[in-house]
């Protein structure tokens, strides 16, 4: 029954007006307590690390929940997100905040341009541009995933570069980048030092990827230091070197994904 009520709430196209209202924050406040706590608690792991920020850049925005968290921090958020329900979604939910969220409808590379965007299903946290990330995905067997993942469709979507961004909107002070297997691609597109930066990657079929990110984070700044947030928390109580953090992950195996935390010397 929910789910048709879902179904036809989205057919009016009334759903996610509905979903990020103020009235539908009341109901999570009281039925859905666990929710907001998340939020709170994901507002917190920024903190942690971050100071207050005038701009960050969320790339890979999803449905805006990382978004939500930045406006606790930042005093702006440019948002790219390629696929069209996210982008409707991003778009309904910061509505009456477009003075401080900037929504993009394009997929970030190393390039401007276009490329194909491989669909698992519209609004999918799965879609993505990454040729490997879908065979891999596709090839699980529920090993890893707990559900069946193909992509049937895909469709072309247009590109830009980090740098493209920062011409645009300034230098950002924070980077996240959730890009489903194609973060390399999108550091490659950076040639700008910010201040910090963090990329999904998944051991241990991403070694060489995490190893290529890392190279072109030192390329930017020969001085940058790490962290690991597995779980929304950080592992270590202060940013360390390449080689610290290496050990770590040498010491922990075996991982499904976490994020690196770079900072960075402002060159």
């Amino acid at each position: 029954m929910k789910e048709w009520i879902k179904k036809f709430l989205k057919k009016k196209n009334v759903y996610y007006h509905l979903k990020y209202s103020g009235l539908f924050h009341l109901y999570r406040a009281i039925f859905k307590p666990g929710e907001l706590k998340r939020h709170k608690e994901e507002i917190l792991f920024y903190k942690s690390f971050l100071p207050t920020c005038n701009l960050i850049f969320d790339i890979g925005a999803y449905d805006g929940h990382k978004t939500a968290a930045f406006l606790a921090l930042s005093k702006r958020v440019v948002c790219c997100e390629p696929d069209e329900e996210n982008f409707k979604v991003l778009n309904i939910r910061f509505r009456g905040k477009r003075n401080r969220v900037i929504i993009e409808n394009k997929a970030v590379s190393d390039k401007e341009g276009e490329a194909r965007l491989h669909i698992h299903h519209a609004a999918s946290a799965f879609n993505t541009l990454s040729d490997r990330w879908a065979k891999l995905l596709e090839g699980d067997n529920m090993v890893k995933w707990d559900e069946k993942i193909s992509f049937a469709q895909s469709k072309t979507v247009a590109t830009t570069t980090l740098d493209n961004l920062i011409s645009k909107y300034g230098i950002p002070d924070f980077i996240k980048i959730d890009v489903e297997g194609f973060e390399q691609w999108v550091l490659k597109g950076l040639s700008h030092s910010v201040s910090f930066l963090s990329f999904e990657t998944l051991l241990p079929e991403y070694a060489v990827e995490l190893e290529r990110c890392l190279a072109f984070i030192e390329q930017l700044s020969a001085s940058a230091t790490y962290n690991i947030a597995l779980h929304e928390k950080l592992v270590f109580d202060r940013f360390v070197s390449k080689t610290e953090m290496n050990k770590w992950l040498s010491d922990h195996k075996p991982f499904l994904s976490f994020e690196i935390v770079a900072k960075m010397t402002i060159e």
